[in-house]
């Protein structure tokens, strides 16, 4: 997949910076079953790796999102992950988002800032950890509504017996999984307003009220008209077979592949 935009307008860009303290930054974002302490750091070992994965076709992909105060369905796909070669924890990014009927592809980076081994009642060994970075994706600004994704995320890993650092997807039958937490804001090219847009696979950090689901995410039936009701329908409840295959049928589409 070939970027559309000139990549360099991102890097010329400066992320935003946090302190870096013990993930300090992003303990509001880390959602883990199990408590857990850090073991030590590993940051210079991660830039070995090409950790592509992680977010871009992983085994768990179910990815949720929101924008804006009414939870409106926000929808992100990655569809290409390259690693800098000349700074290794950063990654350039092109996707797509989807709000409602409007499709923009962007572009940008994901920074990693941190990374630790972490130990837990559930994995003592120690060989699982959580990353934690910042992003900054600039859609297209030839499309509709477009404007700039910015923040901070979140990913769980572990190493596997070669010493191989893989997206964690172990906790993956729990009932509170989730990975790749993104949290931030979207804001307007041509306006000057900023509106919360978050996302995850499995569930969505700070989804407060949205989320009402006991053994997955469940998106509250009071917000079916911004673009949650399809999902509700396709595995939920109290609706005719037919309605419900519909519904799935409109889950499963490729609407990144759209246009």
């Amino acid at each position: 997949m070939k970027l559309t935009f000139n990549i360099l307008f991102f890097v010329l860009f400066p992320l935003i910076s946090f302190c870096q303290n013990g993930l300090t930054d992003y303990k509001d974002i880390i959602d883990l079953d199990d408590e857990y302490e850090l073991s030590r750091p590993n940051l210079e070992e991660l830039k070995q790796f090409d950790l592509s994965q992680f977010w871009i076709d992983n085994p768990s992909e179910r990815r949720f999102g929101f924008i804006g105060n009414n939870y409106r369905r926000l929808r992100i796909k990655f569809l290409s992950i390259i690693k800098n070669n000349d700074q290794p924890n950063q990654y350039f990014i092109y996707g797509k988002s989807k709000v409602s009927d409007n499709i923009c592809p962007f572009q940008g980076i994901i920074e990693i800032k941190e990374s630790y081994y972490i130990k837990s009642l559930e994995y003592p060994n120690g060989k699982t950890g959580i990353l934690a970075g910042e992003y900054r994706f600039y859609e297209d600004p030839d499309s509709n509504h477009s404007g700039i994704f910015k923040g901070r995320f979140v990913t769980y890993w572990y190493k596997d017996e070669d010493g191989i650092i893989k997206y964690n997807d172990l906790w993956d039958v729990s009932a509170m999984y989730n990975n790749n937490q993104f949290a931030g804001n979207w804001s307007a090219y041509a306006k000057s307003n900023i509106i919360k847009a978050n996302w995850g696979d499995g569930r969505i950090s700070q989804s407060d009220e949205l989320d009402t689901g006991t053994s997955e995410f469940h998106a509250n039936f009071k917000y079916n008209s911004f673009g949650w009701e399809s999902l509700n329908k396709a595995w939920g409840g109290g609706y005719s077979e037919e309605e419900m295959q519909e519904a799935r049928d409109k889950e499963l589409e490729t609407w990144w592949k759209e246009k």
